[in-house]
């Protein structure tokens, strides 16, 4: 019997990461419309599901999860928010046993004026919504960095 190829293993693990994203994106927009915010907060606030990873299994968690959601929101029948994808994004971290932190900022922009933006950080590497988070003055994070689930917005 032939075993399947590490193509086809990184294939399927990639389709399995994409069906687990948008499944976490479908379940995030129910969330957001149904869970009070702190609540929310404190679920995404919550330790890794197993020991903490590090090095390259780490640097593998992020790049599959930035990956997965970003290509899940983009063929996403409807649409998602910047919160909708940074929820999704850290629970998937979580699973894998990267512990990253959710910001949620807002800034006054010109043409937008008040806007508010949440992204999710390992550390200081960026998994989503990163781009843009240097515009925002941070509001709140998640998990606080003394393991605190404050609500501060």
């Amino acid at each position: 019997m032939r075993l399947p190829s590490d193509a086809f293993r990184r294939r399927l693990k990639s389709r399995l990461a994409l069906g687990e994203a948008a499944a976490l994106l479908l379940l995030a927009r129910v969330a957001v419309a149904l869970v009070p915010f702190r609540t929310l907060m404190s679920l995404v606030s919550r330790p890794p599901r197993r020991n903490e990873v590090s090095g390259r299994e780490r640097n593998r968690a992020r790049r599959e999860v930035s990956s997965a959601v970003a290509r899940a929101s983009w063929h996403f029948p409807v649409k998602t928010t910047c919160l909708h994808r940074a929820m999704t994004a850290q629970s998937m971290l979580r699973r894998r046993g990267v512990g990253a932190t959710l910001f949620y900022g807002a800034a006054t922009l010109p043409g937008k004026g008040l806007t508010a933006h949440a992204w999710v950080n390992d550390g200081d590497r960026g998994v989503v919504g990163f781009e843009e988070a240097s515009r925002y003055t941070v509001l709140a994070r998640f998990p606080e960095p003394d393991g605190r689930v404050v609500n501060q917005v």
